[in-house]
């Protein structure tokens, strides 16, 4: 039981999956700032493409690359696996910055998915030697743009930061369960996507 509850969680917050949260976030619980500066129309517009490029089409990518054999398990949890999904992913990701930011859309969304990129790019390059926690890496790259919005833009986000500490720490015990990860893994995922989405969003919004 506990099991099949840890891979439940496992995919309900899958690394994909975390910048079409992310946006979901920023126009539900900061929206006294975006209710000015994007309309309705144009939040669907964004939610859309942010969904079909950075989880629908990978994910497909994913299962077309398990049904082939590239891959041995969907959440590949193999790390010499890994470099492939990674480098296709980041492709998705980056033509999704560009399209919207053909478009002109909010700085604020536009330096959340460069923060994405970022912080992929540094775990593929870890990931060529050690094995670290892509599931950490995006839960905790929300944590630092939230956190950056709140020291840069002075938004209230107390509440998204504790909800997101919450599924943190729900989402690294499901991954220890699962012995997918160790402490230090999830640590370091957790801390590489903080640090470089603060970052981000600190000298982007400078």
């Amino acid at each position: 039981m506990i099991q099949k509850l840890a891979k439940f969680i496992s995919v309900v917050f899958h690394p994909l999956i975390m910048p079409t949260y992310g946006v979901l976030l920023l126009f539900n619980f900061v929206d006294a700032y975006f209710v000015y500066t994007i309309n309705e129309a144009a939040r669907t517009f964004i939610l859309s493409i942010v969904f079909l490029n950075t989880f629908l089409l990978p994910v497909g990518l994913i299962l077309y690359l398990l049904r082939t054999k590239r891959i041995t398990d969907i959440q590949v949890t193999n790390r010499e696996e890994r470099w492939l999904p990674i480098i296709l992913t980041t492709l998705f990701y980056v033509t999704t910055y560009y399209l919207l930011d053909e478009f002109g859309m909010n700085r604020i969304v536009m330096l959340m998915l460069g923060a994405a990129i970022l912080s992929i790019i540094a775990a593929f390059f870890i990931n060529l030697v050690w094995k670290i926690s892509m599931h950490m890496v995006g839960l905790g790259g929300l944590a630092g743009v939230f956190y950056g919005m709140a020291q840069v833009l002075n938004v209230p986000v107390v509440l998204v930061l504790l909800l997101l500490i919450l599924v943190s720490g729900i989402v690294g015990y499901a991954r220890l369960t699962l012995k997918q990860h160790t402490l230090n893994q999830l640590l370091a995922g957790a801390v590489l996507g903080f640090i470089v989405s603060y970052l981000v969003f600190e000298f982007g919004v400078a």
